[in-house]
């Protein structure tokens, strides 16, 4: 359901490239004021200030229960409508002690007498009565105190307050308890106005146990006084902020690790004490991070408030990647610490763009924040876009402008491609739809818009645009309205693109229609001129189009005058159909959407894409490798959705055996996997299909090599890091050869291994080990310090084949010494990635245990997530096994409708690859396809241009066409598609297979029966989703709701 009718829609589809000046907007309205019983708050009051008190409890007391915590919150409100007979506010804690309500001035003010409250749990509310017939004054202030009781909740996983923990040097169980309050958990800290649009200001005061360290909050200690046995901390006022923004971390001995020694600019790295040395990254970006952002706003972070600080907290447990908390950004260890020698590139890369992230998050999420979550884009969007953007102006080496393309444009690109994508702006109410929102659409996509915009404006006018908002809604709620009004502000004055532009409906057009175009491209061979459609792109090839049409900046670029650099779009496509005049050779290419910062894909004719073809594999380095990325991924969209044959994707794609750069890659390795993973059921064309990616692959692995050289630029590290993944789960001898050299040299000889390689080493050298190589790994794991490391083994631990070694990893995953709780789901993730038969032996585990995994994982998505990604891997047998299971224990495992459904999806994916095998693995080596897929059937059948089996008029014959032809862009069909929509919670996985001997000696087939997963960061999380699309057995973009609270 659309968050606001499409008011403009026909005005958008038909509006000139000129678009007149913006109209008025009225914001709906989108608060409940007539029936209590949902899940917004009525705009009654106006909450202006809240006191905070917490008195925690880690152990036992004669009154109080261990891990709970007495609570008292006074809310200064304002009462904003007369008549007011109760007064609302959200609230999920343990129990509600008492309730009172006086005037600003301390008057009682009488409840009614015998309901004074009432708890409406199912919706969260807490009803505070005045007697019948008694009302507020309208504009009168008055104070509401509520005394309760809270729990500190034994994992993040159920947000709000929880309880962690770690191990000191000596082996003792340090406790801490924390906060997580987004989106909708203030209320389970304290009774709160629990929405984003409410503003106030915060008094934090903590009452902690003599034996902790001091409290750590949103701002700095203002009194601490020993009071009763427990020292009383009363913080500093905070800004003017959304409720889910309070933070608290109440310690045994958590300290600062790294400080910039700045008192009025302060900026620090917290972390347990036995974690010192690995903040010095952290802190040698952050302060870099905030005077580039305090720049490029024209508002400077320090001048929010007085006396405000800027620490960041590393936290071993923690539910996503990092929270925005105003003063005490909390991230999870993996996401904050570094250490030389252990943490890899990648993490590293993390480490600044999280930063990023979460510092672009004090102008956008935190001085201005969304109205509603409904537009949470608003927040997240921004943040990511700066995530790379800030990063890149602090470090260029990093490539990260570039970067962003394939981890966010090309993520958006693949996350917004079916008709059950939402727009930016999306209805939500209840909590549930709240966090699902959380999704890779608002994160990439919006991102992606800001990428766009910044390029059709100039960054000047973009800039301009954005303090523009920044200063008319600081410390205020914001629609798109008011972003559209700022742009609208910047454009006429600069008149970029033009005085009269209405960027307000243009901009509105892209947040409220779901989906993007694939723009079609047609060169008339006889005229030159280039002829333009566009449709929405939908990645299923028997989806119903729809009448959507974009306003559509289009840049563009010509092989007789190739211009790279010049991303200022020449044209606003409007309408479904254009042209533009140009003189094009009937043997020149041309590319439209130059280095790919507008938000389409692009189909050209057969003819066009023939010359691309033929120009990559003469010098791919005459493309630009952004352009030459877009071709890649956009490419393998067009071929799964039946818009190009197989054929000339491939033909396309050879070029891919000469170019060994990274931008290349990453999207190769993604397209590449999707299609291996539909084909693990079919030996006989599983391995005529390596054979043909190890030739795509000879070149570029002889480039890169097996070692990691010192000073390289980060993106070769990171082509590495994932071209050589992918090579050894594939089973190429190269990879495996030198994985388990050096596997060995560590086991036999402490010969470190750099952190960039061990992911492909550690899963191979247990892949082909036995029982003795797994307590190794294990071991190594228990004695280490630092968690990207950890994470990096538990990886590699669930890729035994060794029975011994299988059920001891199982037993593992609900071990909580072993592994925590954030990380269980991942962890059966791993254990099906090291190999396809480990997902028959997780399976006879998950019967046996389904209450502790269900208790082990704590959050009932997850649970599904464990069964969709145990059928994600099964093969026939398990999942006819599987399905008789579920089946008959439909009372002990409720959940059985999620497992019935991944069941029916990894068969509808088992299905496809056997119906398209043969097409595809006769497409890559350039050859007819079966007889029986001649007739244009299947999805490689003839198109609509009538020119045989891949639409390149080569008439079967295997030689390059005419280059003078010109034909429309190729559509086939496909007559059973893969199911795309199947939940995981893996990102970037690595797959493995080996011998099942338990031994010590390192050996391995050469025959591989392993499962992969595309590149990617290892995770996406709620704050700062990673963006790379992943592609496992049965999915084709993982669920951005679950892979917030992953790693």
């Amino acid at each position: 359901m659309q968050f606001i009718s499409f008011i403009l829609l026909a005005l958008v589809a038909i509006i000139s490239a000129d678009f007149p000046l913006p109209p008025e907007f009225d914001e709906p309205e989108f608060r409940n004021t007539a029936d209590p019983e949902v899940y917004r708050l009525p705009e009654d009051l106006d909450p202006i200030h809240y006191v905070v008190d917490i008195t925690p409890y880690f152990t036992a007391t004669t009154t109080n229960e261990a891990f709970t915590f007495d609570g008292i919150v006074t809310i200064t409100v304002r009462a904003l409508k007369a008549d007011l007979n109760a007064l609302f506010i959200q609230e999920n804690v343990r129990e509600i002690v008492s309730v009172a309500l006086t005037t600003e001035a301390g008057a009682n003010v009488p409840l009614h007498a015998t309901t004074p409250f009432e708890r409406i749990r199912d919706y969260h509310f807490l009803k505070v009565n005045l007697p019948v017939g008694a009302t507020l004054d309208n504009g009168a202030v008055y104070k509401l105190t509520v005394t309760y009781i809270g729990n500190i909740n034994e994992t993040p996983l159920s947000r709000g307050v929880f309880r962690g923990n770690y191990r000191d040097n000596e082996g003792n169980i340090r406790w801490y308890a924390a906060t997580h309050l987004q989106p909708t958990n203030s209320r389970q800290a304290f009774p709160s106005f629990d929405e984003p649009g409410f503003k106030s200001t915060f008094d934090i005061i903590i009452n902690r146990p003599v034996n902790f360290v001091e409290t750590y909050s949103n701002m700095r200690i203002s009194t601490s006084t020993l009071v009763g046995g427990r020292i009383r901390e009363v913080f500093e006022t905070t800004p003017r902020m959304s409720a889910y923004l309070v933070t608290f971390h109440i310690s045994e001995d958590f300290t600062v690790i790294a400080d910039n020694q700045n008192q009025a600019r302060s900026y620090r790295i917290l972390a347990r004490p036995n974690a010192v040395g690995q903040g010095a990254y952290a802190l040698e970006v952050g302060p870099p991070l905030t005077t580039w952002l305090s720049e490029y706003f024209g508002i400077d972070y320090y001048s929010m408030q007085p006396n405000i600080k800027n620490d960041q907290i590393a936290s071993p447990y923690w539910a996503s990647g990092a929270t925005e908390n105003w003063g005490l950004v909390t991230y999870r260890e993996l996401r904050l610490l570094y250490e030389e020698g252990e943490t890899n590139a990648l993490d590293k890369m993390y480490i600044g763009t999280i930063t990023a992230h979460e510092l672009a998050h004090k102008w956008f999420g935190n001085l201005i924040t969304c109205r509603w979550w409904d537009n949470v884009w608003i927040n997240e969007g921004f943040a990511s876009y700066f995530e790379y953007f800030a990063m890149d102006g602090v470090d260029k080496s990093m490539e990260l402008e570039d970067q962003f393309n394939i981890m966010y444009v090309q993520s958006a690109l693949s996350a917004d491609a079916s008709l059950a994508t939402r727009a930016l702006q999306h209805t939500v109410n209840s909590p549930a739809e709240v966090t699902g929102h959380f999704s890779g659409i608002s994160y990439s996509k919006g991102a992606s818009l800001l990428l766009m915009l910044k390029h059709f404006l100039t960054e000047n006018t973009f800039k301009k645009a954005l303090n523009y908002f920044l200063v008319d809604r600081s410390y205020e709620h914001a629609f798109p309205s008011h972003l559209y009004s700022a742009f609208a502000k910047a454009v006429q004055e600069d008149g970029v693109p033009s005085t009269t532009f209405d960027i307000a409906s243009f901009m509105q057009y892209w947040v409220d229609e779901p989906g993007y175009p694939v723009l079609e491209v047609n060169v008339n061979s006889a005229n030159g001129r280039i002829e333009l459609s566009q449709k929405r792109f939908l990645v299923s090839a028997t989806a119903t189009t729809t009448d959507q049409v974009w306003p559509l900046p289009l840049t563009y670029t010509t092989e007789s005058n190739p211009d790279w650099n010049n991303l200022l779009p020449s044209k606003v496509m409007t309408t479904k159909t254009d042209f533009i005049e140009r003189n094009v050779g009937a043997n020149e290419w041309v590319i439209f959407n130059v280095q790919q910062k507008g938000i389409y894909r692009v189909n050209y004719d057969t003819n066009n894409w023939q010359l691309l073809a033929n120009a990559l594999s003469r010098d791919h380095t005459a493309i630009h490798h952004l352009n030459r990325a877009q071709i890649v991924d956009d490419v393998f969209a067009l071929m799964r959705s039946g818009q190009m044959t197989y054929r000339l994707g491939f033909r396309v794609l050879d070029f891919l055996k000469k170019d060994t750069s990274y931008y290349s890659w990453y999207p190769a390795i993604t397209g590449f996997t999707w299609l291996r993973n539909r084909l693990l059921h079919i030996p006989a064309s599983l391995a005529a299909f390596d054979e043909i990616l190890y030739g795509f692959l000879d070149a570029v692995i002889t480039d890169l090599g097996y070692d990691v050289v010192a000073n390289e630029p980060l993106t070769r590290t990171l082509n590495r890091f994932f071209t050589l993944t992918f090579a050894c789960n594939i089973g190429h001898r190269g990879c495996i050869d030198n994985a388990l050299q050096k596997f060995v040299a560590l086991r036999d000889n402490a010969v470190a291994v750099n952190p960039n390689l061990r992911r492909h080493v550690f899963c191979e050298g247990l892949r082909a080990g036995g029982l003795n190589d797994w307590q190794f790994l294990y071991n190594r794991r228990q004695a280490s310090n630092n968690q990207g490391d950890e994470v990096a083994m538990l990886r590699s631990l669930g890729c035994t084949t060794n029975e011994q070694a299988r059920q001891l990893y199982l037993q593992m995953i609900l071990s909580d010494d072993d592994v925590k709780a954030q990380d269980r789901v991942n962890a059966f993730t791993f254990f099906y990635m090291g190999d396809r038969s480990n997902a028959n032996v997780g399976l006879q585990y998950i019967k046996g245990n389904v209450d502790a995994i269900r208790k082990g994982v704590v959050l009932p998505a997850w649970f599904n997530s464990v069964l969709s990604n145990t059928a994600a891997y099964l093969d026939e047998a398990g999942l006819k096994d599987m399905e008789e299971w579920l089946l008959a224990n439909q009372n002990a495992v409720p959940e059985f409708a999620v497992g019935i459904s991944a069941i029916n999806s990894a068969r509808a994916n088992m299905q496809w690859g056997s119906d398209n095998a043969a097409t595809i693995i006769a497409a890559a080596n350039d050859e007819d396809p079966p007889a029986s897929e001649e007739d244009g059937s299947g999805d490689e059948g003839s198109g609509d241009d009538g020119s045989g089996d891949d639409g390149s008029g080569d008439n079967g014959s295997g030689e390059d066409s005419d280059d003078t032809m010109t034909t429309a862009p190729v559509t086939t069909t496909t007559p059973s598609e893969p199911v795309d929509e199947v939940t995981t919670t893996e990102a970037s996985a690595t797959t493995t297979t080996g011998a099942d001997e338990e031994s010590t000696t390192t050996t391995v087939s050469s025959t591989t029966s392993s499962t992969t997963a595309a590149p990617g960061s290892d995770e996406s999380e709620e704050d700062e989703p990673s963006s790379a699309a992943i592609f496992l057995p049965t999915t084709v973009l993982l669920s951005w709701t679950v892979l917030a609270m992953l790693l």
